[in-house]
């Protein structure tokens, strides 16, 4: 059964890094923030622990959360329908994406949003010519859901995280009044995506084949470890600054954002003013230093407490919101009542099993 005192929510970002959690006092704002923790990514026992030292619920109760997850299925693509009329029959769209991105309708969760403003598009509302397409392996996602009920948690809303991050990020940026564009990067150890923003919308969106993983047989050789695991553990061990390796490990990912925001600034005439990485650990700043200093562009900071009263959202007592880094602001995302406005923010997308 759910937990009793269903006032009480727990929002986390569950990534293959690390879990970020967040008890807060209501579902949406107005909200107030009671408790952070942050914990390395265990078993579903590891996870059960942490939300019963948070939430204090009894063996077989359920606590009401919102989700943000990384399946490595995820995608968010732009899309431009050249006729969007033809958008209300579901076939056409199923047959767009299958034909535009190789993802099949019948195996994925899809959600479909405007690319300005993020408000859901459908037959009923009409679709948008340009839109974004995302959501990630019907399989996978249940798969999560399973682990995260095991772990005593209801899913209020199970969100594709990298889509929350983007509507959160566009939220700051707006709250802040930053005009330029801005990249931002997720790293996870498999792939990468790269989303660029400027104003409400979401300009690109697309993968990138290189992840965390494809720089250890470049630390094994500058190094001269003996194999790729000893390079792995090394790479994560927080005993190494990799500072001045950083362009010789990031060549491949460097190579891909290059052209990626080379085309952009080409095709718009904008000029990208700032990155922020997303989920990377807290000691791996060298790869925004690097990547900053490479693309000729500075790195975003979040600054949490303005954008988040401005969002509805505060800190309860003993919690400190200024002193923290920029890996949480996909879990605030998570929090933020996005208006659907295309003049205002874009709506992080959830799929939900």
């Amino acid at each position: 059964m759910l937990k009793k005192t269903r006032a009480k929510v727990l929002f986390l970002e569950v990534s293959e890094y690390s879990v970020l959690a967040a008890r807060a006092s209501v579902l949406e704002p107005p909200l107030v923030i009671e408790e952070l923790r942050e914990a390395p990514l265990g078993s579903s026992d590891d996870l059960a622990t942490l939300v019963s030292e948070m939430m204090g619920q009894s063996k077989g109760q359920y606590v009401p959360s919102v989700i943000g997850i990384f399946p490595p299925s995820r995608f968010v693509r732009r899309g431009s329908l050249e006729t969007p009329a033809k958008a209300k029959d579901p076939a056409y769209l199923a047959e767009y994406v299958q034909q535009q991105y190789q993802v099949d309708p019948t195996k994925n969760l899809i959600n479909v949003i405007a690319a300005e403003g993020g408000a859901a598009a459908s037959a009923e509302a009409g679709f948008p010519k340009e839109l974004i397409f995302c959501g990630a392996s019907l399989e996978e996602v249940r798969e999560r859901q399973q682990w995260l009920v095991s772990a005593g948690l209801y899913p209020e809303r199970l969100e594709i995280g990298s889509v929350a991050t983007v509507g959160g990020m566009i939220s700051y940026l707006n709250s802040e009044g930053v005009k330029s564009p801005t990249l931002l990067l997720e790293v996870l150890p498999e792939n990468s995506q790269v989303f660029i923003f400027h104003g409400n919308t979401l300009d690109l969106a697309r993968p990138i084949p290189y992840g965390m993983n494809s720089m250890f047989p470049v630390v094994q050789q500058e190094l001269g470890l003996k194999d790729e695991e000893s390079a792995r553990k090394l790479f994560y061990s927080n005993t190494f600054d990799f500072t001045e390796m950083g362009p010789a490990l990031m060549k491949k990912m460097l190579k891909d954002l290059q052209a990626s925001t080379g085309f952009y600034e080409v095709q718009t005439g904008q000029t990208i003013g700032q990155i922020h990485l997303s989920l990377i650990p807290k000691n791996f700043g060298w790869m925004a230093t690097s990547l900053a200093k490479s693309l000729g562009v500075d790195i975003l900071t979040p600054e949490y407490p303005a954008w988040l009263k401005s969002a509805g959202i505060e800190a309860g007592p003993g919690v400190e919101l200024a002193a923290l880094d920029s890996r949480w602001l996909g879990l605030f995302s998570l929090m933020c009542k996005h208006e659907a406005k295309p003049e205002n923010k874009t709506e992080a997308a959830s799929a939900t099993a």
